[in-house]
């Protein structure tokens, strides 16, 4: 077995066990369909001292997976990020991270991990790694083909309502599950005639199948966008939700640099299904955000 460190730090964050359980059904019908987790039996509780040792053993080299090294000087891309040749970077810029985050190599692409927490299933070909519990990170994404499920029906209704549809979908056309699930939350108080919300399966690589409509999903190619991160250790609900978007915007008021972007109120991504005890389970909540236009030198 391989691993690669990639960043340390200290500190906590948990999103709490109470709340709506946006995940719902969704963590229940992930269990369902994850295949055996690459590093089961290897959690910080099973690990033997032999996979200890090994692991400790065989560090891969400092570059991430499809990491571009230089990648910085690509224009637009801040200094100090991470860049990969998808076109997707990411910057720490706050936050105490609780652990290094690493990566090994799965069967079918790169599994990530950070002290406790780690992903099980494939993460689609491009897509930016997790970020750390604890860390605030900002993330560029690249164009990614996703099936998508809208309701205007209350969040707590996510779980039942967005995921069978999702998972009837990829299972009639033969597409395997990736991580995260995304879920996405409208601002209906700026703008009531959106969705309330969003659940989207993301497809593993665009050949996975055609865009267009399956009943109520819809798949589609999503545009490129940049969003502010805080990675979260312990299942999700809407009062977390809020909490931490409201910190993510502290972070933008701290840092005028950024603002606001989309119609979104927040995203969340959600790594595990139930076979990960509730404590350990990796989410990330998210605001969409971009840069501010400088002003040109005066004439």
């Amino acid at each position: 077995m391989q691993e690669c460190t990639i960043r340390t730090g200290v500190g906590k964050t948990s999103m709490g066990s109470t709340g709506v359980g946006l995940a719902g059904a969704f963590l229940v019908g992930l269990a369902s369909i994850a295949s055996t987790p690459a590093w089961a039996g290897e959690g910080p509780d099973r690990q033997s001292p032999a996979a200890a040792a090994e692991r400790a053993a065989d560090d891969r080299p400092s570059l991430m997976p499809d990491e571009v090294s230089g990648g910085h000087a690509i224009a637009g891309v801040p200094q100090g990020a991470r860049v990969f040749s998808s076109g997707a970077w990411v910057l720490r810029v706050g936050g105490e991270a609780e652990a290094e985050l690493s990566w090994r190599q799965g069967r079918d692409g790169p599994l990530f991990r950070a002290g406790v927490v780690m992903t099980d299933t494939k993460l689609p070909v491009g897509y930016a790694p997790p970020t750390p519990p604890g860390a605030i990170e900002i993330k560029h994404y690249p164009e990614v083909r996703r099936a998508e499920f809208s309701s205007d029906a209350r969040v707590g209704m996510m779980g039942q309502n967005g995921f069978w549809p999702l998972f009837q979908h990829i299972s009639r056309n033969n597409i395997a599950m990736t991580a995260p699930v995304e879920m996405e939350y409208a601002d209906v108080e700026t703008d009531p005639d959106l969705a309330r919300w969003t659940m989207a399966f993301l497809y593993h690589t665009p050949e996975d199948g055609p865009t267009g409509a399956d009943g109520r999903i819809l798949i589609v190619d999503t545009e490129p966008k940049t969003f502010l991160s805080i990675g979260v250790r312990g299942r999700t609900g809407w009062t977390g939700v809020n909490r931490l978007s409201a910190q993510l915007d502290a972070w933008l008021e701290e840092n005028p640099d950024w603002k606001r972007a989309g119609p979104m109120r927040a995203r969340t991504l959600g790594y595990n299904g139930p076979n990960v005890r509730t404590a350990n389970q990796w989410w990330e909540v998210q605001i969409q955000i971009e840069p501010v236009e400088q002003d040109g030198p005066a004439d």
